[in-house]
């Protein structure tokens, strides 16, 4: 089975509609759902998902009534979340690296230790290191 990591930014499109490239996040969730793909992520994404959902609902992005079933549906999902307390080294490299915050070089970080491919929708951060890193996969360029 093909495992994956995937960053928040992937992951919040299945929840907002105003998102670009809902379909192929929906497509990863799906795979992941009927057991075609396996989802890995460093333990911040629990944090970074909860407070994008948050973030969202205050600026009127998401229906409140909708937040909580969103929230509730993205743990009970139960991705394999991983603890990297112990990658700190490679976490502070790729920051230094490719001038990146601490949270991206975590989803780096945590794709490279497992050697899997990370997926993320985030343009800024996939520009910054496509030219080296051609594990890391744009989510816009996945149908």
């Amino acid at each position: 089975m093909k495992r994956i990591v995937i960053d928040a930014s992937v992951v919040l499109r299945w929840y907002l509609a105003d998102e670009t490239h809902i379909k192929a996040s929906i497509e990863i969730m799906e795979g992941y759902v009927f057991q075609e793909l396996n989802i890995l992520a460093p333990n911040l994404l629990e944090y970074e998902v909860l407070n994008g959902l948050y973030i969202a609902g205050k600026k009127g992005r998401i229906d409140p009534k909708l937040l909580i079933m969103a929230v509730e549906g993205f743990f009970d999902l139960g991705i394999e979340i991983k603890d990297i307390s112990s990658s700190f080294q490679k976490i502070l490299h790729f920051s230094e690296v490719y001038d990146i915050t601490v949270y991206d070089s975590s989803y780096l970080s945590l794709a490279s230790k497992e050697g899997i491919e990370l997926v993320t929708a985030d343009e800024k951060l996939y520009n910054k290191i496509k030219k080296e890193l051609s594990w890391v996969k744009w989510l816009g360029d996945i149908s």
